[in-house]
Parts: structure tokens; sequence; C-alpha cells
């Protein structure tokens, strides 16, 4: 491996510089619903990408009006394919942002805006490593293809399909997902997979129009014949109670079980009780048992319910229709497909057979590597050289990223590497990255090109 001292004075000379460009590209406000600020996202960042030179190739992918594929690639040999995206989750409520979340804003050592980590500072932050890699040691020992989608956060079927258009973007011998952490102890946490998602409808319609509340000993109510279809989904404990829900998740390996029991003790519950102001776990889990329902247990979540009146003042009525939308966290080797008929006939045995489930595109299958696996450890060494504390590995992320979309065409082992930390709020008002992690991410990627470069 090649002396970094050179690597690590440049970045620490250019971090200044970087933060500019990293604020310029959070300006952009490139959420779902902004299909011109999308565009000029994915141009901004394949601009950034030609900037990089030594042979850089860089393709927009486009089709139909799709949030375009940024698909760039340097450098020759053993591939990795990262996965990263350029679209952020919308930023509202905006009065609950300390400074508007397109006016980029740096305080105490942290860039604020949306966008600022997820993903926008990761994937700048691996530009970064690449640039002070090529500045100080030379030429990659390895090829990089970078597959920078518009359309992570906002669900939707273009990334598979512009994909199927460039089929060759996915061959290689790795994969990375979009970023990596840093938990409470500054120690990196490597993840060996990442959890799919999918994500329905419910629509319950009891009367033909809204009707006067008097009529309410009368007249069956949508929200509350919801809310009774709802409490059929978790026991008592709030622990998921659908029927058949996990009759497909494949048993954990000898691996992934030893790694979850070298876990250390009271880290959930250090990072997250705090954070979220609780006390108590769901089910009262601690311990390994939170450790556990994190990384092999699937979710099943309400994001919204709604219903009726819900303006200034009261309108007594009784609402003839709500809506709930309920995503569930896949583990392998769960099916989208096959988890929404689980939904359905859960629906239909307990009597809610009525309720109407509507599917829509986001979908996700998980994808899990073995932690043992040498890609694993490749990247728990650069983690640890960069940050000189021992690398945290873990079975899965909690979220989800399409890398089965990227991975399982030609089965890829799969990775993380880089420097978030509990702080970013990520998805929520006033998501920032801390400048020094993000300098610590970009020592952390040029040093796993040497890693990766070197593996059997």
């Amino acid at each position: 491996m090649p002396a970094y001292d050179a690597f690590d004075r440049y970045v620490a000379d250019h971090l200044a510089a970087w933060t500019g460009e990293l604020a310029e590209f959070c300006a952009i406000p490139s959420e779902a619903t902004d299909p011109a600020a999308l565009e000029a996202a994915a141009d901004w960042v394949a601009a950034r990408y030609r900037r990089l030179g030594h042979g850089t190739t860089v393709d927009l992918v486009t089709n139909r009006g799709d949030p375009p594929l940024v698909v760039a690639e340097i450098g020759s040999g053993r591939t990795v394919v990262a996965l990263q995206h350029y679209d952020v989750q919308p930023a509202s409520p905006w009065h609950l942002w300390t400074t508007p979340p397109y006016q980029p804003d740096v305080r105490d050592g942290r860039l604020y805006a949306r966008g600022a980590c997820d993903n926008k500072g990761e994937l700048m932050a691996r530009i970064w490593g690449l640039e002070a890699y090529l500045a100080t040691v030379g030429e990659l020992p390895c090829r990089v293809r970078f597959l920078t989608q518009g359309q992570e956060e906002g669900g939707g079927d273009s990334f598979p399909r512009l994909l199927a258009m460039r089929p060759g973007s996915l061959e290689g011998d790795a994969a990375l997902s979009e970023g990596g952490g840093l938990d409470v102890e500054g120690r990196p946490v490597v993840f060996a997979g990442v959890r799919g998602m999918v994500t329905v409808e419910l629509v319950c319609r009891t009367i033909a129009y809204d009707a006067h509340s008097s009529l309410a000993n009368l007249l069956p109510s949508a929200p509350i014949r919801m809310v009774q279809a709802l409490s059929t989904f978790w026991d008592a404990e709030g622990v998921p109670a659908i029927e058949g829900l996990k009759a497909q998740v494949r048993p954990p390996t000898s691996a992934q079980l030893a790694v979850l029991e070298s876990a250390p003790a009271g880290a959930l519950e250090a990072e997250l009780m705090p954070e979220f102001k609780v006390d108590r776990f769901v089910a009262g889990r601690t311990g390994q048992a939170a450790v556990r329902a994190l990384a092999l247990d699937p979710t099943v979540n309400v994001q919204g319910l709604w219903s009726g009146y819900t303006g200034p003042g009261g309108n007594t009525i009784t609402p003839a229709e709500a809506h709930a939308r309920v995503d569930i966290r896949l583990v392998p080797d769960m099916d989208p497909e096959t988890t929404v008929a689980t939904l359905r006939r859960h629906l239909e045995r307990h009597g809610f057979g009525d309720l109407e489930v509507v599917e829509n595109d986001d979908r996700y299958r998980a994808w899990w590597t073995t932690p043992d696996h040498p890609l694993i450890q490749a990247s728990a060494r650069a983690s640890e050289a960069a940050t000189g504390k021992r690398a945290v590995l873990q079975v899965s992320a909690a979220g989800t990223e399409p890398m089965w979309d990227v991975a399982a065409a030609h089965e890829l082992p799969m990775s993380t590497i880089g420097a978030t930390d509990p702080d970013i709020r990520v998805h929520a008002p006033d998501e920032s990255y801390s400048l020094d992690n993000a300098a610590t991410a970009a020592r952390m990627f040029g040093r796993f090109l040497d890693e990766f470069a070197a593996l059997d």
C-alpha cells in the first residue's frame, strides 16, 4: 500500500474549496416534483465527474422524461460499482429549518442543507477521494463505475428501466452502496447489506359521501374502520403480527450471528434513545434483542394516515373515506409481490377484505453479503486506517437502497464505506454533514481503492 501523507494533506488543503462546491450542488432543489431541478443536478454531477480527467467517461442515460442516470467510469482492472443518487427528500416543512434548506449554511463545522449528507455529501466525498488519489498517488489501481440516479427518494421504476438500457454498467467485481457511517463513539460502521421495501396505500370507503356526525351511531366511519384494520397488523407490544409475513425470511448464517453477537453492548440504546427522546424501544427490546430485531426482522410501518377534515376549526362529519400508507421493510428472501399478497390475505382473514390495497412502484428486494467476505474486510481495513478506530461490522443497514437492481445480475458482493454520524438528521429538517467527517470519508475511499485492488 502507498504512503498516504501527501494524500491526506491534499484532502485537508482542498476541504474549504470542496465545501463551496458541495454548497453549490446542494443549492439545486432536486426533489421528485421538480423535473427541471433533477436535470440540473444530473448535469452538475456529470460535469463534476468529467473534471476528474484521466480518461473519465460520462454517459447520461435518458428515457421518456425519466430523471437521467449518470454513468461515470474511471480507471481499469478490477471494477467496483458505486451506487449514488442526486435527488433529495422533500424539504418540507420549511419552517422547521434553522436556515432555508436550499441556501446551504456552514455552522460549527457542519454544512446544513437538504441533501448535505444524503446523498450529495456522501457522493462528493468519494469524488474528492478520487481527485486526491489521482493528484498525489497516481493512476487508480482499479476501475470505479458510478451509477448516479435521480429517483432514489421519490420512488418509481425508472432506475431498473435505465439500467436495462446499459446492461454492461452492471458488470464488475463488487458494489458499494451510497455511503457509510460512524457510530456514537466515532467507530466506522461497515454494513454488509441493505433491506428491501414495499409500499402500499390502503383505502377504506364505508358510506356514499361524508355524513353529518349526528348520524355516527348508525353510519360506519371510514377512519374508525381503517384504524381497526391497522390494529391487526401488530401485537399489543407493537411487534408485526401479519400472518405469514416471515415465512420467506432466510435464516441467518453463522457469520451473521457472530457479527450480531459481537455488537457493542448498549450501542443502539446510546445512539437512538437520546436522539429520539425515548426511554424504551418497541416491545422493551434491549441489547442483543434490539440488535437482532434491527438486523434480521421485517418491519411494518405507517407512513401516513389521513381522513376527513383537518383544517382549522371543525367540521362535524362522519368521513366516508380513509387512507393509510404502509411500508414494509424486507429482508432476504422476502419478495415484494408475495409480501403484498400476504398482506391482502391478512386483511381478508380479519374481516377487512373490503379495503382496497393500492400498489405502486416503490418496491425493492434486500441484498446481503456475508460479513466475512473479503470485500467487507477490505472496507473495514480502509475505514480503520482512516479513523484509527476498530470498525464495527453490521449484517445490514436498517434502510433501503436498490442494491438488488445493481448487484443481483452478476451476484456482486456489496459493502458500505463512509463517515456520516448520528447528528446528520437524514430526511429531516436541518439535515447536515460534518465537514471533518466528509474529509474522513474521502480518506477512507482513497485507501479502499488500494484494499479493493489487492483482493484475490
